[in-house]
């Protein structure tokens, strides 16, 4: 990546942080109470029946809820697990299972490396909806996330992986609080992947 586009990101992810990071615990929980709704109620999450979601952390929509309407609904639930620069989608079995994940070292709950969990890339299926969480989005529908890259490697992963099985792309859906919108355009380069959604109160 340019090295002036990559301060530029770093810039924004600094002060975007320093934003979210004033909100409070019961803003966020409405907010995402109103996000939550919306997404439940699109004919893609309905129809959809192999997902991922974050693991949400302060700061971002909250997806318990959403991962209890999974787990309720008798949908199969996938969540992140990472290893150095890569990130894998690994099955959740029940809420009980959910809520005893161990935290990693940003304090997110996230399955062990260890553990032998089903992989959404190594089933017929693959996935057919992922939810994935932003630092910031423009206007446009850019995604700006927090630097690593995981989703933007995840999703061509994924891509790859369902053609070669004769599923169409994965559809994707961004979850933001009303603060990470903003109105000036985010900076872009060619590695970086759009959500084909963002939900936003």
């Amino acid at each position: 990546m340019n090295p002036a586009l990559r301060t530029l990101k770093n810039n924004i992810r600094k002060d975007m942080r320093q934003r979210l990071a004033l909100l409070s615990s019961e803003e966020i929980r409405r907010q995402s109470a109103i996000v939550t709704e919306k997404l439940i109620n699109m004919s893609i999450f309905k129809d959809s029946q192999n997902v991922s979601v974050y693991i949400s952390m302060h700061g971002e929509i909250s997806t318990l809820d959403i991962i209890r309407t999974l787990l309720d609904q008798s949908k199969t639930c996938y969540v992140p697990r990472c290893k150095g620069e890569d990130m894998d989608m690994v099955k959740v079995e029940s809420w009980e299972d959910f809520v005893s994940l161990p935290k990693n070292n940003w304090n997110i709950p996230e399955p062990r490396m260890d553990e032998i969990r089903e992989n959404a890339l190594d089933t017929s299926h693959s996935l057919d909806l992922i939810i994935m969480p932003g630092l910031a989005f423009d206007r446009t529908g850019t995604r700006l996330g927090h630097g690593r890259g995981y989703y933007d490697k995840y999703l061509v992963k994924t891509n790859t992986y369902n053609k070669s099985i004769g599923r169409p792309p994965v559809a994707t859906v961004a979850l933001a609080l009303t603060e990470q919108i903003v109105d000036e355009p985010l900076p872009r380069c060619e590695t970086d992947i759009n959500p084909q959604y963002i939900l936003h109160p």
